[in-house]
């Protein structure tokens, strides 16, 4: 199952005369905010950059399109907020999974229920 989540930008990123408004985002990891770090992206930008990482598809852009300097000139706050609503919605999408189950082992018998428990072993002398 893909953490993802699609939506449409209010207003789009208009990047070489095409206004691209179709994104997807995945849920973002740790590995993206080392990656941020690593690059040299101020610490004020590391949600813009952790949100390039994130974004898998926008509009017909090619992926290394999608990069922390095109989303700093070209991304209007609400479309921002669209996209943090959107990382959201695929860390939903995770959050949901219900845990596998533990096993729990069943009396095959009601008489195996009532059972008396065995005599505890005999202490070892030497």
């Amino acid at each position: 199952m893909a953490f993802t989540h699609s939506t449409t930008l209010p207003v789009g990123i208009y990047h070489d005369g095409v206004l691209h408004r179709e994104v997807t985002v995945r849920l973002a990891t740790v590995g993206d905010e080392i990656a941020v770090i690593e690059a040299g992206i101020p610490e004020s930008g590391t949600a813009v950059g952790i949100l390039a990482r994130c974004l898998t598809e926008l509009g017909t852009l090619a992926p290394e399109d999608i990069t922390y300097s095109l989303l700093c000139d070209t991304l209007v706050p609400e479309d921002y907020a669209v996209l943090h609503a959107a990382q959201l919605e695929a860390k939903k999408k995770l959050s949901a999974l219900k845990p596998a189950c533990a096993t729990t082992v069943l009396p095959l018998s009601d008489s195996d229920s009532t059972a008396s428990a065995p005599p505890a072993p005999a202490a070892l002398t030497l």
